[in-house]
């Protein structure tokens, strides 16, 4: 019985990952419709939110006219330029030297989401077309695309309280894209842009040049190294002379445990709230940065230790997965729209029943984030307050622990393969004398 159930679920599977491979394209094309379709609606009845209009907007429109965002209300602008100056430019392609009044700002908003909505769709196409350059087809190949771009938690909630992140993730993914195609120049450049739009992946980059030099040599990835460096000295450092910049950037980056662990879903929330509701006792925010510090190099010597010694093993796409995850796992701030920097490449490794996993706990993570802001309908009032925020924080954290495991736990297995592999190769060329019995 049960064998012939599993016969029937091996065709059935057969033939629909067959279906998939023939029509692949026209069932894309179908998705990118109807999320297409689903956002715009979502944009026609909300504003945005308040970040958005009153932070990033106004912010993002000072920039363009020549003001300094960091000059005033640091905590509106914790942003490099690159972000506020690509809102700006979005504002005036899309709605001219239109002054930003409370008439108008709806209008703004509407916008600049509807350009996040052009951006999800190049995201999706660039994991497809990724997925497809790696000789993925199918169900692999179409599968990671259409998470991406129906899962609620990645497609519905940043138009609701839109995110600048959404802009930044087209240019992470086609970073990847170039890197899996061989283009290391290209990817490293685009890396680097992608870390001075948003810093999540700034970790990323000294893995990736780790895997680069071990795979290609010094001097050969030097040039990228070099282009890189300047890409982040000129985004991220000489912005520095802006006042305000620092105060702004560096202090929302900081630890922050304002909200009394009520404000994000990261581990800190441990320091934030439990231990001084349990513990009667708090630690000064500098002990906090230097926890928080120390638990990021730890985990950063580790995963650096994983690519410079199983460089052969390991691929771009997971190198650029480790450094985001590195990053993530520890921080100090963590939302949904964060994560989804490390989900993107993520997706893109092909791997089905692990990208299903994955993508189920972020959307789990998500709609409990939904009640720990106590939105209606609220089943577990509990979840918003310092307790609920913790164990939501621990949900988040699987999303991004199970992601790293899988990543690992691959790289083990295609060594494993490898060194099977060369012991037959050496077996084919030495075989080993045949023992006559007496």
């Amino acid at each position: 019985m049960l064998a012939s159930l599993k016969s029937r679920w091996h065709r059935s599977f057969a033939e629909l990952d067959s279906l998939a491979t023939k029509y692949a394209p026209v069932i894309l094309c179908g998705l990118l419709a109807a999320t297409t379709f689903q956002k715009l609606s979502l944009i026609l009845h909300t504003d945005g939110g308040g970040d958005l209009l009153g932070a990033d907007i106004p912010k993002s429109m000072m920039l363009i006219a020549g003001q300094n965002p960091y000059s005033s209300n640091p905590w509106a602008s914790p942003y490099p330029p690159l972000l506020l100056a690509t809102v700006g430019s979005i504002i005036r392609v899309t709605s001219g030297n239109i002054m930003l009044t409370p008439d108008t700002i709806g209008l703004i908003s509407r916008n600049v989401r509807m350009a996040g909505v052009l951006a999800d769709a190049i995201v999706a196409l660039l994991i497809f077309l990724t997925l497809r350059t790696r000789s993925f087809s199918g169900l692999s190949a179409l599968v990671p695309s259409a998470v991406f771009l129906a899962l609620p938690s990645i497609s519905l909630s940043p138009y609701f309280w839109f995110n600048n992140d959404v802009l930044g993730y087209p240019i992470l993914a086609g970073s990847v894209l170039a890197l899996v195609r061989g283009r290391y120049f290209v990817g490293s450049v685009l890396l680097a842009v992608g870390a001075i739009f948003k810093i999540h992946p700034i970790l990323a980059i000294p893995l990736l040049f780790v895997w680069l030099v071990r795979r290609r040599g010094t001097l050969k990835s030097l040039p990228n190294i070099i282009t890189t460096g300047s890409i982040l000295l000129l985004g991220l450092v000489v912005p520095a002379i802006l006042p305000g910049y620092l105060g702004s950037v560096l202090g929302f980056n900081l630890s922050s445990g304002f909200g009394g662990g009520t404000s994000s879903f990261t581990m800190m929330n441990l320091l934030y709230a439990i231990f001084p509701a349990v513990f009667r006792f708090s630690l000064p925010t500098v002990v906090e940065n230097q926890v928080w510090l120390a638990v990021t190099a730890v985990l950063f010597v580790i995963v650096l230790g994983i690519v410079w010694s199983r460089a052969r093993e390991l691929n771009p796409v997971d190198v650029v997965a480790l450094g985001l995850l590195t990053w993530l796992i520890p921080l100090r701030q963590i939302y949904t729209h964060y994560l989804v920097w490390a989900i993107v490449p993520f997706l893109m490794r092909g791997k089905l029943r692990q990208t299903l996993v994955v993508g189920s706990l972020l959307e789990f993570a998500n709609t409990m984030s939904s009640w720990s802001w106590d939105l209606p309908p609220d089943p577990f009032p509990v979840l918003a307050t310092a307790y609920g925020f913790f164990a939501t924080s621990i949900v988040y954290l699987s999303v991004s622990l199970t992601a790293l495991v899988f990543i690992v736990k691959e790289v083990g297995v295609r060594r494993r393969q490898d060194s099977r592999g060369a012991d037959s190769a050496v077996l084919e060329r030495y075989p080993m004398p045949m023992i006559r019995s007496s």
